[in-house]
């Protein structure tokens, strides 16, 4: 920062700021790029918008810059005017999740949360534009967890982000000690949690076909976000691999 502030004088704060947007919102890129692999400025200065958890504890200096990864929350966000959404999450100064919160004790429940991202929330805003907006965007109560990676209206598809109840079955088990989805702010919204998902887990689906009829290839992508289970299996693997080494079939 210090560089680039000698170099853009007075202007600096705007001109870094401009270049990460313009990043960020290129169609060959995304705000997961960025947060991965930074950005890039004319005269060849790099900035780094994320630090990753280093792959050992040998490295001091990684480990520093990776405690250095701030996260705030900020409630009622206003992402036009008129319109506000209940909780969204940065890092670093980066909006990276939103959610839609009700409370089942109230009369309302997850469903009604959907129904407020798919009828009553504008999916052409900054905050919520594919791939440069919100990584995930999640609808919650007390009881069930829903998400979705790419909203757009009416068509938005939300996938439930549920640790499945004890037979095996759909939801959350009953959590005596508390809310049924305390998972969410015990294990998912903790730092570690979500700069793993960032770093490993989180993807750009890129998929080409070629149109029948006019012989020309459509290109689609889609954000993938792990649902809970998938999250679940794959720490559960890798702590066997752990005991076990090479003794297990996989």
């Amino acid at each position: 920062m210090a560089k680039l502030r000698k170099i853009y004088k007075e202007n600096a704060n705007d001109i870094i700021l401009k270049l990460i947007n313009d990043e960020i919102t290129k169609s060959n890129s995304s705000l997961l790029s960025v947060l991965k692999h930074g950005v890039w400025f004319p005269n060849g200065s790099s900035l780094k918008v994320m630090f990753p958890k280093p792959a050992t504890t040998y490295n001091p200096k990684a480990i520093e810059l990776y405690a250095k990864n701030k996260f705030s929350v900020m409630e009622e966000v206003y992402h036009k005017e008129g319109e506000r959404i209940d909780l969204v999450i940065f890092l670093n100064g980066i909006a990276i999740i939103s959610f839609e919160l009700k409370c089942n004790t109230a009369g309302q429940d997850y469903k009604d949360a959907i129904w407020q991202y798919k009828n009553d929330r504008d999916y052409k805003t900054r905050l919520f534009r594919f791939k440069a907006g919100c990584l995930v965007n999640f609808a919650m109560d007390l009881n069930e967890v829903y998400m979705c990676t790419e909203l757009k209206g009416k068509s938005s598809f939300f996938l439930p982000f549920n640790k499945g109840s004890e037979d095996m079955g759909k939801g959350n088990p009953h959590n005596e000690d508390g809310i049924n989805v305390s998972y969410m702010w015990e294990d998912i919204l903790t730092k570690d949690t979500i700069l793993d998902l960032i770093s490993k887990f989180i993807f750009v689906e890129s998929k080409e076909k070629v149109d029948e009829v006019t012989g020309k290839i459509k290109r689609s992508e889609n954000l993938i976000f792990p649902r809970y289970h998938q999250l679940d299996v794959i720490r559960k693997v890798l702590a066997d691999v752990k005991e076990n080494h090479t003794t297990q079939n996989y």
